[in-house]
């Protein structure tokens, strides 16, 4: 049973997520925990994953995303 004052947490990795990124984040923004982190983290993905992401956090302020830049 989860409690009136619940909080959970998520990190979601992405890189070219355009297909299925969208309805992760709905699934997750379902969630009936009081807070709640989202945290994506975007690998530099080449498609419109990183657009989708972008438009869910403007709407969502608990959608917290990252642009990992690669080091190698």
């Amino acid at each position: 049973m989860i409690q009136d004052n619940a909080t959970a947490g998520g990190v979601v990795p992405m890189f070219d997520a355009e297909q299925t990124v969208g309805a992760t984040l709905a699934g997750i923004r379902r969630r009936t925990y009081q807070v709640l982190d989202i945290v994506v983290v975007d690998d530099e993905s080449t498609d419109g994953s990183a657009s989708i992401v972008t438009a869910c956090a403007e709407k969502d302020q608990r959608i917290l995303f990252y642009l990992r830049t690669r080091r190698g």
